[in-house]
């Protein structure tokens, strides 16, 4: 594990800190202390003191410094284009109830001028550390322990924690994926308890730490621990149906819930992809059918997939450009089991464009793989038939035809034949008939339909 020093931080973040025990008592606190100790590079610094807020004003007037929860004692600087927010030390108000102290929801804070009583309410052990050069790394909770241990443990009582704020749910498994750790006994069974609090939570609120979640490397086990605890049926409800569904199917040797992970942690860490993995056999329990033999079918679960996936994603209050791209390439994902002709493939990459026809090769060899050892996709390399077809310059629509609207028009072709004649000549491109070139397709237009 790394350590922490003075030279993890900017001269400007130096100065900060320097400054706030200049004239009182200052700390670089959360999550900035846990991405050094993970060696890695910490994407906001946040400052914590015992300085009265108007004081803060006053020291940071320089920077403009701004009120962004002055009920909080918060106050926020911006210096070479980065923001710096610098808070009071404080603590919450708590009220007793069925044994445990709660926060009421008129919570009023009370600042104080000790850094335990902060680091008491923050989440999670990993999160609730603080630096400064006299004191070192302040360590109530065993923070260094379980990042070593690559555990993630509440501070002081779990269930406090998450009635405090249900999303901390969501946030525990966020880190767990993000960062490859473990969620301890303590922390599993606080969320059975509390997980239908996460009920009370906006859907937006919810999306967010959802598919930050989705990014992370350790997906396959984190999906795996939100099913395990009911919290992953309480996001996406559909998803209970594939739980130790059985496929029955000889290219299947896994239940359909843990052919999804597998699929999801294979995709590379793009969110259209990561959705399109999750929801890709969506459908499955609800078109299964069985031939005389026993064997299991799923005829049109793409089709029927890729309308629940528009239905989900739009009720997660996903942005409506993600979830076109998801809801296409779930309907097309079986196309490249099948024989793929050139023109086949040109018109997906028409169709599709460049970037999402790259996702859905990636979602089938992702897919594919997922399956039994003995099922190996008999096309070619997918990635070189894309480069060929890119380097073709397949990647065209009707809109890219070297013959437009106007030339037709010039011919005398009007209305709907004007539009039918551009799909055929782009049929005719695409299977490598004609080239884009205004001469030859004036002549093939000539000659089918002036002759």
């Amino acid at each position: 594990m790394n350590k922490v020093s003075i030279n993890n931080f900017s001269e400007i973040e130096i100065e900060i800190l320097r400054k706030l025990n200049k004239y009182g008592k200052g700390y670089i606190v959360g999550g900035s202390i846990r991405d050094i100790l993970l060696g890695l590079k910490p994407k906001d610094i946040d400052f914590t003191t015992n300085i009265p807020y108007e004081t803060l004003k006053d020291l940071f007037s320089e920077y403009n410094p701004k009120e962004t929860g002055k009920a909080f004692g918060v106050l926020r600087i911006r210096v070479n284009e980065i923001d710096y927010e610098i808070a009071k030390f404080r603590e919450d108000n708590y009220e007793e109830k069925d044994g445990l102290k709660i926060v009421p929801e008129d919570n009023k804070v009370d600042f104080v001028d000790d850094i335990k009583e902060d680091l008491a309410r923050r989440d999670f052990s990993i999160n609730a550390m603080a630096y400064n050069e006299a004191d070192g790394i302040v360590d109530l909770y065993n923070g260094q322990k379980d990042i070593e241990n690559k555990i993630i443990n509440f501070v002081g009582n779990a269930e406090e924690r998450i009635i405090e704020d249900p999303l901390r749910i969501l946030r525990a498994f966020r880190f767990m994926s993000r960062l490859g750790f473990s969620l301890s006994e303590n922390t599993i069974e606080a969320i059975k308890k509390q997980k239908d609090l996460l009920r009370s939570i906006p859907e937006e609120r919810i999306t967010t730490e959802f598919s930050k979640l989705l990014l992370g490397e350790n997906v396959k086990n984190t999906l795996t621990a939100m099913k395990d605890t009911g919290v992953l049926e309480l996001i996406i409800p559909e998803f209970k149906a594939t739980y130790d569904f059985e496929q029955h199917n000889p290219h299947h040797n896994l239940d359909l819930f843990n052919h999804i992970i597998s699929v999801v942690s294979k995709v590379p860490a793009d969110l259209e992809l990561r959705y399109t993995a999750l929801l890709h056999d969506i459908a499955k329990p609800l078109v299964q059918t069985f031939d005389e033999n026993g064997i299991a079918h799923y005829k049109t679960h793409e089709i029927v997939g890729a309308d629940m996936a528009r239905d989900i994603l739009t009720r997660l209050k996903l942005p409506v450009k993600l979830i076109d791209t998801v809801e296409d390439i779930i309907k097309k994902h079986m196309i490249l089991y099948r024989d793929v002709t050139d023109k086949k493939f040109n018109k997906l990459l028409s169709e599709m464009g460049y970037d999402n026809l790259l996702r859905l090769i990636e979602h089938c060899n992702a897919d594919n793989s997922s399956k039994n050892n003995e099922v190996v996709n008999p096309e070619n390399d997918l990635h070189e038939r894309l480069k060929r077809a890119v380097e073709k310059q397949m990647q065209v629509t009707v809109n890219d035809l070297a013959l437009n609207g106007k030339d037709l028009i010039d011919m005398g072709f009007k209305g709907t034949e004007i539009g039918k004649i551009k799909g055929e000549l782009l049929d005719k491109y695409l299977s490598e008939e004609i080239p884009n070139e205004k001469e030859a397709m004036l002549a093939y237009v000539k000659e089918k339909y002036l002759k």
